[in-house]
């Protein structure tokens, strides 16, 4: 009997810091808003796929397009993590810096005209992103 009292005890005091932990990450969970929720990304998709037909890119060139653009727009959506522990403001910092990073590396790949069709169209959707956090330029 004795034993397993002991036992039950290890059980609780091993369980309760997992159990702690899935508190946490619920709390965090909740209070987290991405950047980029998964119908924004639904979105980008769509976005991507008119992209490439209004810039005409060859295959391997739509391969580095879309390649570019998920790298910026993984870092953008990670932005609002509670681990960063960003306030807004840095948030949108980060973001402006990462949109403006993206557009450089873009014009260093993309033609002048598809360039162009690019800074419009991600334009869009850096309105979208500020007008659903309530950023001002």
């Amino acid at each position: 009997m004795k034993t397993l009292k002991i036992f039950c005890l290890l059980v609780t005091l091993f369980a309760l810091p997992t159990l702690v932990s899935a508190q946490d990450e619920t709390a965090e969970t909740q209070q987290y808003e991405a950047i980029f929720t998964d119908k924004d990304k639904g979105f980008l998709r769509l976005w991507y796929y008119e992209q490439v037909l209004k810039m005409e890119l060859a295959e391997d060139q739509q391969d580095d397009y879309y390649t570019l653009l998920t790298f910026y727009t993984y870092k953008m959506t990670k932005l609002a993590l509670p681990k960063y522990g960003y306030t807004d403001a840095e948030q949108k910092q980060k973001f402006d810096d990462l949109v403006t990073r993206l557009n450089a590396d873009m014009k260093d790949f993309l033609s002048p005209e598809n360039y162009k069709v690019h800074l419009e169209s991600f334009s869009n959707i850096r309105d979208k992103v500020y007008a659903k956090r309530g950023w001002t330029d």
